[in-house]
């Protein structure tokens, strides 16, 4: 539990990753540093088994050459004389090879080879001198030298003295290889460090992205609920709204037909009364007439304006029949078609004035925009969902860029998602328009029971 919260004190601190970082940078260095040592150690370990094998030949060369000498002079043959000059040729290249080995195991000079090339020099005069003395036809002379020579003990000191290279060269590369096991073992320490280092970064860093992940999550839902309760809010005050809207309709409406209508059904009485009067002359009657007609006229608008406030149809006969005549009314208003396919629905009261004003606004956007030559009304329900739809086809609109200042499709939309419904609106240019909404439908009776 302390490793823990030393862990996790560490991840919250600032200075946390950057030594964890530094540290994870020294032991990428220790490990590198070791991996070079390793890799030293081992081209020496190579150098020196190349050495031993480039002396060897070296020896071998030497051996040849003594071996085609003594030939040489036995037989005075050129294909002798030839071995030996090819041996010769063969130690002088290999000689060179291993004193450079050699060098490279020792780069501080300690070990003296000066005694090995004094002695190959040696031995090498000695056999020229008997190939000289042979080619001179001196043989028996040379073959005396020859046979009196120590030659054996002659190799045997320079082998001695090739292996006491060799080891002093295997000394110093024994001490590298001593340190090797050291530097594999810092290796792998380092090796393990730096994997712990990693896991516990990791650890911390995963828990770092979880807990940002947590804490935008919760800022996202705080947001997301503070957006919903607005949202709301806006749908509750645009219903209120819109039914403060209506309220007032209906309360201009009753004003215009109570006041309104009271005032201009005594004017009717009173011209009436004036007709009746006896010895009117012909010109009053005719002003008479003219003025009942411009009355009725007068009747007639204040009708048309209480009907648009607050359609008197939908309450006293209901929703369809409502329908049914704003339908006709366009229709004779657009001179077009308009196609009324409705079937009875048991919506709230509420529901349907938000119906009838849908259909009511689809139409006026009809008149205003579409010029269309087709209308299509339907309204209808499938079990506990009311659909209402209003299809024309005229020039369509693109929805995504509807001009500014023309709200009616937004007041649609309100009306429809105050009472908890669903609209949805299709156009494109040339290819008509679909006000399409879907309303909840009222219990009846009877499910209201069960």
């Amino acid at each position: 539990m302390k490793f823990k919260y030393s862990i996790e004190r560490a991840a919250r601190n600032r200075f946390g990753m950057p030594i964890i970082l530094a540290m994870a940078l020294i032991m990428l260095v220790v490990n590198e540093a070791s991996y070079q040592h390793s890799r030293s150690t081992l081209m020496q370990g190579i150098t020196l088994s190349d050495a031993r094998q480039q002396a060897a030949r070296t020896l071998q060369a030497l051996t040849d050459a003594e071996v085609a000498v003594r030939a040489f002079m036995l037989s005075a043959q050129q294909a002798d004389l030839t071995n030996y000059r090819e041996a010769i040729n063969e130690m002088e290249g290999v000689q060179q090879d291993a004193f450079k080995r050699l060098e490279q195991l020792d780069p501080g000079r300690t070990v003296s080879m000066a005694e090995v090339r004094k002695r190959i020099e040696e031995r090498t005069a000695t056999l020229n001198q008997w190939v000289s003395m042979t080619e001179q036809g001196r043989r028996t002379d040379a073959q005396t030298l020859a046979v009196s020579d120590q030659g054996r003990l002659r190799y045997a000191e320079l082998r001695q003295e090739f292996e006491f290279v060799l080891e002093r060269a295997a000394a110093i590369q024994k001490k590298a290889r001593v340190s090797l096991q050291d530097a594999m073992m810092i290796n792998r320490l380092a090796i393990h460090l730096l994997v712990v280092v990693a896991w516990v970064a990791l650890i911390m860093f995963a828990r770092q992205l979880r807990e940002n992940d947590l804490r935008q999550a919760e800022e996202h839902q705080r947001l997301a609920t503070q957006v919903a309760l607005r949202t709301t809010a806006l749908r509750n005050l645009a219903g209120h709204h819109v039914s403060a809207r209506e309220d007032e309709r209906g309360r201009v409406a009753r004003e215009l037909h109570d006041e309104m209508g009271g005032l201009l059904t005594a004017m009717k009485l009173d011209i009436a009364r004036l007709r009746r009067v006896p010895e009117l002359p012909g010109l009053a009657l005719e002003r008479l007439v003219s003025i009942e007609q411009r009355l009725n006229e007068g009747i007639a608008v204040k009708r048309r304006i209480i009907e648009h406030l607050r359609p008197s149809s939908l309450d006293q006969l209901g929703l369809i029949p409502a329908l049914d005549m704003l339908c006709q009314e366009a229709a004779g208003r657009l001179g077009i078609s308009v196609d009324a396919r409705l079937s009875p629905v048991e919506l709230h009261k509420g529901t349907e004035l938000t119906v009838f004003r849908l259909v009511q606004e689809s139409l006026t956007n009809v008149q205003k925009y579409a010029k269309a030559k087709n209308v299509w009304v339907v309204l209808e329900q499938q079990d506990a969902k009311v659909y209402v739809s209003v299809r024309d086809d005229g020039l369509g609109f693109d929805i995504d860029n509807v001009p500014a200042g023309h709200h009616g499709l937004l007041g649609m939309r309100v009306r429809v998602e105050s009472h908890s419904g669903h609209l949805e609106i299709h156009s494109a240019p040339n290819q008509g328009t679909r006000v399409e909404a879907v309303l909840p439908a009222e219990p009846t009776v009877e499910e209201k029971g069960r």
